[in-house]
């Protein structure tokens, strides 16, 4: 799929940082990859497997702050209004809704490879100020709905990323099913960047103009 990045080197990178900051993770006893996730995913082992579970939290904590910033959107255009060719408070509720189904598909994969709930809300978003930041950027009362739509066009940025490199690390694992399900995901978020760009890309003059004086003052 040339629309894809090349698979191995995101992985490579990865696993050389972890395996820096954590060089004893090989030696930790894991469940058995393909027992828990009935045989829907090959059996991996050590810094692999660990590398692959945060790789999914990441993305698990990236999605929850992404369903919010639309319905965050939501309300900033409700109150401030749109343009034409902005958002739309339908398109905004399915592209909410949509970034709810990437969460949730993400959250059944790390249930089934043995992770329980106390861990995964440990390992939530508090510990990365990026989502806390492009939030404020949208649910502050202050700020323009130019500030909004920026915040919510770097987050597919990182969204993108994200899911690309989580598409790479999953055909390393060699789980043919799980691949399919996240290469379809990362489509669906390829489709909200060009359509956030979009929407910033024609921001009238006269909204850049009171974004600009509101920056200045």
């Amino acid at each position: 799929d040339p629309a894809l990045p090349p698979s191995g080197s995101a992985v490579r990178f990865l696993r050389v940082h972890l395996m820096r900051i954590a060089g004893h993770l090989g030696e930790l006893h894991l469940p058995d990859f393909q027992e828990v996730m009935g045989h829907a995913l090959q059996a991996v082992e050590g810094a692999t497997h660990l590398l692959f579970v945060a790789q999914l939290r990441e993305r698990l904590a990236f999605e929850r702050t992404s369903s919010r910033l639309y319905a965050g959107l939501l309300v900033k255009t409700h109150a401030l209004g749109s343009y034409p060719g902005g958002p739309t408070p339908e398109r905004l509720v399915e592209l909410h809704n949509q970034e709810l189904d990437h969460l949730n598909l993400i959250r059944e994969c790390i249930y089934r490879l043995g992770v329980d709930a106390p861990q995964l809300m440990a390992h939530g978003d508090g510990a990365d100020p990026r989502p806390h930041g492009l939030l404020r950027a949208v649910d502050d009362p202050c700020a323009t709905l130019p500030d909004a739509l920026r915040a919510v066009l770097i987050s597919e940025i990182l969204n993108n990323a994200g899911w690309a490199m989580l598409v790479d690390l999953a055909q390393e694992l060699g789980p043919p099913d799980l691949v399919g399900a996240f290469r379809d995901v990362l489509r669906e978020e390829t489709l909200h960047l060009e359509e956030v760009t979009t929407w910033v890309a024609n921001l009238p003059d006269d909204l850049l103009d009171t974004d600009a004086r509101a920056s200045a003052s």
